[in-house]
Order: structure tokens, then C-alpha cells, then sequence
């Protein structure tokens, strides 16, 4: 997606991986970005160990203006939710449902028109991402559908907005 996001952001790629941007502020004359590099360092070591491979990598790291960047990589939305502890799926609408997540029936469009899930997923290949965070979202095709919508904004074709921490639905193409 090129250029690093200025905000608390996850990214979808087209294989499923995700990108989880946490922007945090670092203006403290005691904080220490080489301590505090190196403490996120050792914890990814010691998830990866308990893997034959590197499933969470570290993209980026960067502290300026007094503003901390960091960008970690995980193979897979289950990876996210195992290191993180939330709740983190991206994947097909018929791969949610196999997980166990319920969709609501309460979907709407960009345009906030009522969306059907069944009429968007006609030929089974529309994608879901489940989340819930308060951040900026990134997916790979067109947002078809959000819910709730009093919680997801729209922001772009690509892009969306999750305003507070609960389960939210972002259907895409």
C-alpha cells in the first residue's frame, strides 16, 4: 500500500496477510526507542520460536518528531488475534461462517443503503474482515458492505474507519 500510515491502522493484502500500523506518541525525555526496539524484538522472537517459520515480522520501526512507528506483519488474520489477544478474521463470507462468526443481518452499502449479503456474495467471492479496534482499515478490493453503521465509516473505496472498540464488519471485493 506504499507509504506508512499516520494513524493506528490494519491493512489486508490480497494473500491475507496483515499489517497492523500503531502509531503512538513518544515525547518523553526518559523513553528510550533502542530499549523499546529491542523489547519488541525479543517478544517476536519468543512468539516465532513456538513456529518452524516467522509468522509476525517487524516492517518497520521508527520513532520521529516524537512519534513511534511501528509496523508488524502477520502471515494471517489468526496469527493477529493469537499474538494480539483480539478479535481479527479476514477471509471469505462462507470461511467467517466455517470459523463460527455469526454476520449480522444489518449490512450497509458506502452509500448507506441497506446491503444483502446473499445478493453481494452471489458468485462466493466476497471477503470479510471482522475486527475490533478502533483504527483505521485498509482492504484489498472494493467495500461493498460495513455493520454496524453508526461504528464503520467508509473512507474510501479501499478504506474505512472503525470509531470505537466493538465487533465490526467490513464485506468486501
Amino acid at each position: 500500500f506504499g507509504s506508512v500510515p499516520k494513524e493506528d491502522t490494519i491493512s489486508v493484502d490480497k494473500r491475507g496477510r496483515i499489517t497492523s500500523t500503531i502509531v503512538e506518541e513518544f515525547d518523553k525525555d526518559f523513553y528510550d526507542a533502542d530499549e523499546l526496539e529491542s523489547e519488541i524484538d525479543e517478544e517476536l522472537s519468543e512468539y516465532n520460536k513456538n513456529f518452524a517459520a516467522d509468522h509476525v515480522r517487524k516492517e518497520t520501526f521508527k520513532v520521529e518528531d516524537g512519534v513511534a512507528v511501528l509496523q508488524l506483519v502477520f502471515d494471517e488474520s489468526g496469527y493477529y488475534s493469537d499474538y494480539t489477544g483480539l478479535t481479527l478474521f479476514a477471509g471469505t463470507l462462507s470461511e467467517a461462517e466455517e470459523e463460527g462468526y455469526d454476520l449480522p443481518g444489518d449490512f450497509v452499502e458506502p452509500n448507506e443503503n441497506a446491503a444483502d449479503l446473499d445478493t453481494l456474495n452471489s458468485d462466493g467471492k466476497a471477503h470479510v474482515l471482522i475486527l475490533e479496534e478502533a483504527v483505521s482499515v485498509r482492504v484489498p478490493g472494493t467495500i461493498l458492505a460495513v455493520c454496524p453503521e453508526d461504528n464503520v465509516s467508509v473512507t474510501g473505496k479501499r478504506e474505512a474507519a472503525v470509531q470505537e472498540a466493538e465487533l465490526s464488519y467490513i464485506v468486501y471485493k
